[in-house]
């Protein structure tokens, strides 16, 4: 996935995700899954990003 290609209507703040553009704050998917965990989501820690990777730079720390 070439990351200089930022997906201007996914804004993203989680660095650590493989599909973050580098110092901008987007998304390089096309489109991302969104999900709960619970069964009646009222927070936004109630839900999460499907889509998530964990980038090949912090796999080397865990």
């Amino acid at each position: 996935m070439d990351k200089k290609h930022a997906n201007h209507c996914i804004e993203c703040s989680v660095k650590q995700c493989a599909h973050h553009c580098g110092d901008e704050n987007y998304c390089a998917l096309n489109k991302i899954r969104v999900a709960t965990h619970e069964p009646d989501p009222t927070e936004t820690q109630c839900v999460d990003c499907e889509s998530f990777e964990l980038g090949n730079k912090y796999n080397q720390i865990f």
